[in-house]
């Protein structure tokens, strides 16, 4: 796109760098196991470790987010991670037979600091960009993130047939340093550091007191339980589409990779879409206007189920549905983050995101273990209108609580105007 600023080719570099190398690295550990195994339950451990992980952190992170040099804890995060590449690489080459063992601990290690570099570059943005800026960076973060999403699985199929993975450990620490370079070249400038002395706290303490101001600010508690709330019910779409496509209507394994790279392209699309607009109206507001639209669509998944259509129409419904999905998502959580960026504190928002980030890593597997014995017992198209129907009465309850309690008209919840002009 034409009239980037300098400032944000650089976080996008540093987005697409990180999520590409990272994400091609996760393609080709899970495909690793699988092989070396052959067992479901050891790919499963690799994929709950993630979630146990952020648990575990989330009060370290946002203490070490909103007291420590941003900056700093970035570059840290990146020299970690590629220390721990190299060691991987290393330690595969001497002791091969223990690879279970050695990707577990890297996992964990890539976990660790991917946490810490997430939320300290959500945290970041308010000081690195101003006013609308911020708002088109964060779309355009998201069409980036979906574009390495997309791209990483075909790059990374295509390498796994022709290095070892202790390679791919070497190839993931080529982009963790352009990464680095990316982060070394950011200018910090908008947003002075605070200069009044802070009350050194604890690690409990100070996460107490980010729990304190989400609790004492009913809006954003609102947003965050809600959000929950949609990754819960969009886990339906998560396990119940592969299910249908490939258990109930016979789709081809090409067919359903089609389907699955829709909603890649539609984030992308979308990220590019709410770049370019803008948003007239209170971002909370719109990104509600959206959920409903999602919960509307929800509703008509199962319809091709219903009347045996023939699976190229099939196909073509659920890519057109599986992309609509992808802008919708754009539309709902890009305004509401940008919302939160611009109104929270910013010596609290590192404990904030951390917090809100471990809420929906946590209510998204559970989602996927309650629809997925589910789906084993109800037909499809009933459980994906109840899905859908959830939805759309979840953005009832939630818009006639904000209305009947003024949330968007308290002094709190105000965004400044640039980013409705």
């Amino acid at each position: 796109m034409k009239n980037l600023t300098p400032q944000t080719i650089k976080t996008l570099v540093l987005k697409f760098a990180g999520t590409f190398g990272s994400s091609m690295l996760s393609f080709a550990i899970g495909l690793y196991i699988l092989h070396r195994t052959g067992s479901a339950l050891s790919m499963g451990v690799t994929l709950v470790t993630g979630p146990v992980v952020s648990l575990l952190l989330t009060p370290f992170v946002g203490y070490v987010v909103d007291t420590m040099s941003h900056r700093r804890i970035m570059l840290s995060a990146q020299v970690v991670t590629s220390a721990a590449l190299v060691a991987f690489g290393v330690v595969f080459k001497l002791w091969p037979a223990q690879y279970y063992a050695e990707l577990i601990a890297l996992i964990i290690v890539l976990q660790v600091t991917d946490n810490f570099l997430s939320t300290t570059l959500t945290a970041s943005l308010v000081q690195l960009f101003e006013g609308s800026e911020l708002q088109r960076v964060n779309s355009l973060n998201q069409s980036i993130t979906s574009l390495a999403a997309f791209l990483a699985p075909l790059i990374g199929a295509w390498l796994y047939t022709l290095v070892a993975i202790d390679t791919f450990a070497y190839i993931e620490v080529l982009f963790e340093l352009t990464a680095l370079v990316a982060i070394l070249l950011l200018k910090f400038r908008l947003v002075p550091p605070l200069t009044t002395p802070q009350p050194r706290e604890s690690v409990l303490n100070n996460f107490k007191t980010g729990f304190a101001y989400v609790k004492s600010q009913k809006l954003i508690l609102t947003v965050m339980i809600s959000s929950a709330a949609v990754n819960f019910l969009f886990a339906a779409m998560n396990v119940g589409l592969p299910y249908l496509l490939i258990q109930t209507l016979k789709l081809s394994n090409q067919q359903y990779g089609l389907v699955d790279s829709g909603f890649a392209v539609g984030m992308f699309s979308g990220g590019i879409l709410l770049a370019a607009i803008t948003i007239r109206t209170h971002p909370i507001r719109f990104s509600y206007f959206n959920l409903f639209l999602l919960g509307a669509m929800f509703t008509t998944t199962g319809l091709p189920a219903l009347f045996s259509w023939p699976s190229w129409l099939s196909t073509a419904f659920f890519w057109l549905q599986s992309m609509l999905n992808g802008v919708l998502m754009v539309l709902i959580n890009t305004p509401a983050n940008t919302f939160k960026q611009r109104i929270i504190p910013q010596n609290l928002q590192g404990r904030v995101f951390s917090l809100d980030l471990t809420i929906s890593t946590l209510l998204a597997p559970i989602g996927t273990l309650v629809f997925g014995a589910l789906f084993d017992h109800f037909a499809a198209p009933l459980l994906f209108g109840i899905a859908g129907s959830g939805l759309l009465l979840l953005t009832l309850v939630v818009t006639t609580v904000i209305s009947r309690q003024h949330l968007l008209d308290r002094p709190e919840n105000q965004v400044p105007e640039d980013t409705h002009d």
